[in-house]
């Protein structure tokens, strides 16, 4: 693929410089399409696990970084969850829309799918460490806390006064279309071990529901776009 392409290009031209590369992934590459089900899967940055179909070129390019990790180039990889944070678009936002599609808070089957988040702050925060202590080869995940999106959804009703409706895999293409619909109908569980313990990264927002009642979310409900 192109993207594993250009790393291998930039990784052959960087190679003895001595300098940093940090390549930014994320939780798709281990997301599991649950249909709206519970995962009790949360995986740690070297825990093995099945590569979404969609990502496995992204895996390619990760696994580039990482072999190219030398004396020479300190090469890391750093796996991003669900980011929020001002002007964000994931999980809260896309609940909030679905009430301007529907007039209720969606979610899909049960609800109980569950994606590891992360705010932009935070992220900030590990780039720097791992600028100043990442060690070549490294791989650190950026996760937080996670919600499960009925809980995101009950949230946003309370919020706006209006009912929660759980829609079906049919039905979730209309809501959000067919990368929404994937998305908001799967788990992706995370742990950032590596990134605490190596690098001694310490979240400090770990509440992505703090962000319910912004009135730019609340706008989202009123216009379908």
């Amino acid at each position: 693929m192109l993207e594993t392409a250009t790393v291998e290009s930039l990784t052959r031209a960087m190679a003895g410089t001595g300098k940093t590369l940090i390549f930014l992934s994320g939780s798709g590459l281990l997301l599991q399409r649950t249909a709206g089900a519970w995962s009790e899967d949360s995986f740690a940055e070297h825990d093995p696990f099945v590569v979404e179909p969609l990502a496995t070129s992204r895996k390619a390019t990760e696994d580039t970084v990482l072999a190219a990790a030398s004396d020479r180039l300190r090469a890391m990889v750093i796996r991003l969850g669900l980011i929020w944070g001002p002007g964000d678009h994931g999980h809260v936002p896309m609940t909030y829309q679905s009430v301007a599609v529907t007039g209720a808070a969606c979610y899909v089957g049960l609800g109980l799918n569950t994606y590891s988040h992360v705010h932009i702050d935070d992220v900030t925060r590990l780039f720097t460490l791992a600028l100043e202590a990442g060690r070549a080869g490294g791989l650190y995940h950026a996760v937080a806390g996670e919600v499960p999106n009925r809980w995101i959804a009950e949230s946003v009703a309370n919020h706006l006064g209006c009912d929660t409706r759980s829609v079906t895999p049919q039905e979730v293409v209309l809501v959000w279309g067919e990368l929404g619909a994937l998305v908001m109908a799967a788990s992706s569980r995370l742990r950032a071990v590596r990134a605490q313990r190596g690098l001694g990264w310490r979240p400090e927002h770990t509440d992505m529901l703090s962000t319910i009642g912004e009135a730019r979310l609340r706008k989202l409900a009123e216009h379908s776009t």
